[in-house]
């Protein structure tokens, strides 16, 4: 079930409530508003019609039309029916898991096709692994902060309106992707291959909150997903990441998914120091 009330119900209606107002952040990014939704058109599947309708409000007041559905067979049908832009997957469903769900989607739709978030009420890295090998864009965590909820479903949109070629990326290209590295900053890098386990050493030389470019010579390919542990001054920083870019011979650019929480702060800490610094 999709839920935006934790243990914490204060704390819960702070993140959920439907008073939330956009405010830049200490970085001057702007969080909480679509800037350019296109109209685009979001299925919610969840069980819970109350946490359904919530949601969907809250999607619809941010300007995307919202379609809804309780399970998978009416998962399917409205796929069928409609012309979606993006899905937002509850895991923890009857009969038809949301893995069995997404799983069967992805016989007939890439990624890029058709954009789904998972939604889990298990914070657990299993589960999201999982979610990622089986061909899911992006996953959410309950109870739903929704300025979150809104830069990921809007970053997956922003990446399919306009469609960049397969060739290899360029500077531009990196940021028409959504991935903006700011600041010189060097670190030990190790990547590891979700699927393949694969092990590759680097050394960052671009950084932000939101990604780091990695010098190696040996890259993968672009949109594979990746564990990325930095390693600085006795400081470990490790999150999913999401490889898009890639440079032959150079290295790649990679986006951040998901921080470890235990990591939050030092990369916050290590931001904020480079941002003085500039």
């Amino acid at each position: 079930m999709l839920s935006c009330f934790g243990p914490d119900h204060e704390k819960a209606f702070v993140v959920c409530g439907d008073d939330y107002e956009a405010k830049p952040d200490a970085f001057g990014t702007l969080k909480g508003t679509v800037m350019n939704s296109q109209q685009s058109r979001l299925l919610i599947v969840d069980d819970n019609e109350m946490n359904r309708d919530m949601l969907s409000r809250r999607l619809s007041r941010s300007g995307y039309l919202v379609d809804v559905a309780e399970n998978a067979r009416q998962l399917m049908q409205r796929v069928k029916e409609n012309r979606l832009d993006l899905v937002l997957l509850d895991i923890e469903m009857p009969e038809v898991s949301g893995f069995d769900a997404l799983k069967a989607l992805r016989k007939d739709y890439s990624p890029s096709q058709l954009p789904i978030i998972m939604v889990t009420a298990r914070n657990q890295r299993e589960d999201i692994v999982r979610a990622l090998n089986l061909g899911a864009n992006d996953y959410l965590t309950k109870p739903i902060d929704f300025p979150v909820a809104l830069a990921r479903i809007e970053t997956q949109l922003s990446r399919k309106r306009p469609q960049v070629s397969d060739q290899l990326a360029t500077e531009s290209h990196v940021r028409d992707r959504g991935y903006t590295p700011r600041y010189p900053f060097t670190a030990d890098a190790e990547i590891v291959d979700l699927k393949s386990g694969t092990r590759i050493r680097g050394v960052t030389s671009d950084f932000s909150l939101v990604g780091c470019f990695v010098r190696t010579r040996r890259p993968v390919e672009i949109g594979t997903r990746v564990r990325l542990t930095l390693m600085r001054k006795e400081q470990n920083v490790t999150m999913l990441a999401v490889v898009r870019v890639v440079k032959p011979q150079v290295g790649m650019g990679l986006e951040f998914l998901d921080i470890d929480p235990d990591s939050s702060a030092t990369l916050l800490a290590w931001i904020e120091n480079l941002r003085k610094s500039h």
